[in-house]
């Protein structure tokens, strides 16, 4: 199969590897569309993830559609020749977490595209029949790859508890960034604010029904007065290294913060006194828990607008391309998507 893999730092080649064999409780997806995820840029760019160091030039990319090209032995999943998305979390579903239904920090979690298991941006990839899920027939390849990360918000928005009474910070209009505000908008709170730099993500934000963007916190926070009573719940979801901070600065007393970031240095900074005395709760989110069904009812019925989301789309073959473009995105675009197979 022909297949992108990363040889080292924003050094991605096309190469033809064989093609990956199911296990007896595995699919084999012929891949149609990947959406490419910052976090994938940790390899890219840093030949890491969070220090891990791959053992091999790896294939990237974990937001992902195709369509079923083979069933393992035993493998119960759908039928030949379905459409699915797949869930990118491969649990054991035996460890003390698994079975308390923690699924998403299961103990021996596989990944692909993490080390060392290769990902998506190929023509073929095994997967766990547990992981698929049949595509909704309204719904296109590149907006079922969407589903991770809007299953990802759905996930973080679970955790915060969200409804009618609350104001919602969301630091970062990036695609779970705007997930997050059609979730919160779909949940009735009274307002939404937006903190994003890029002010081509602006326009989509407004349309989509926030109540106002803003370039950063410091902004918001003189629109209310100067004080950082601006928002009741946060969710700090930028992939900027003081993002955290500001989330803190912007909640008022006895707020929600919702940590789904991975910064770009692996720790966080804030000022202890704001949150201690505000009593903030904080709560980190991983991934996402059997969200990928309702990520993909949820645009199926278009209560969540991902076609709207701007794009940019690339062939495999102009897959460092993409990765480009994901780094340093143009104007508004959210994603970068790979199309396989089309």
């Amino acid at each position: 199969m022909k297949c992108a893999r990363c040889f080292a730092p924003e050094d991605i080649r096309i190469v033809d590897s064989p093609d990956p064999r199911p296990e007896d409780d595995e699919v084999l997806v012929a891949v149609r569309a990947v959406s490419i995820c910052p976090s994938d840029h940790h390899i890219y760019r840093d030949g890491h993830s969070s220090g891990v160091v791959p053992d091999h030039p790896m294939i990237l990319g974990h937001e992902f559609s195709g369509v079923v090209a083979a069933l393992g032995a035993r493998a119960s999943g759908p039928a030949v020749g379905t459409r699915v998305a797949v869930e990118p979390a491969w649990h054991c579903g035996e460890c003390d977490l698994c079975k308390r239904g923690l699924t998403n920090i299961c103990r021996h979690v596989v990944f692909p595209s993490y080390p060392n298991r290769d990902g998506a941006l190929a023509e073929y990839i095994a997967c766990p029949a547990h992981a698929v899920y049949t595509i909704p027939e309204n719904v296109g390849f590149v907006e079922a790859a969407l589903a991770e990360p809007l299953g990802v918000a759905v996930h973080a928005v679970r955790h915060a508890r969200i409804g009618p009474g609350d104001r919602v910070a969301i630091l970062g209009a990036g695609t779970i960034g705007i997930a997050i505000l059609e979730l919160a908008k779909l949940s009735n709170v009274d307002a939404t604010f937006i903190v994003e730099p890029n002010a081509a993500r602006h326009e989509l934000a407004l349309k989509l029904g926030a109540t106002k963007a803003y370039a950063d916190v410091e902004d918001l926070i003189e629109e209310f007065g100067g004080t950082a009573d601006c928002a009741n719940v946060a969710f700090d979801v930028s992939n900027a290294q003081d993002s955290f901070a500001d989330a803190v600065e912007v909640c008022e007393p006895a707020g929600r913060i919702i940590v789904i970031t991975i910064p770009p240095e692996d720790y966080c900074e804030f000022t202890a006194s704001s949150a201690r005395r505000k009593e903030l709760a904080i709560q980190f989110s991983r991934r996402s828990r059997n969200a990928i069904e309702e990520a993909l009812s949820l645009i199926s019925t278009g209560k969540v607008r991902a076609p709207e989301w701007p794009r940019a789309e690339f062939s495999l073959d102009t897959t460092a391309d993409a990765f480009r473009c994901s780094v340093d995105p143009p104007g508004g675009v959210l994603r970068a998507v790979v199309l396989v197979n089309a």
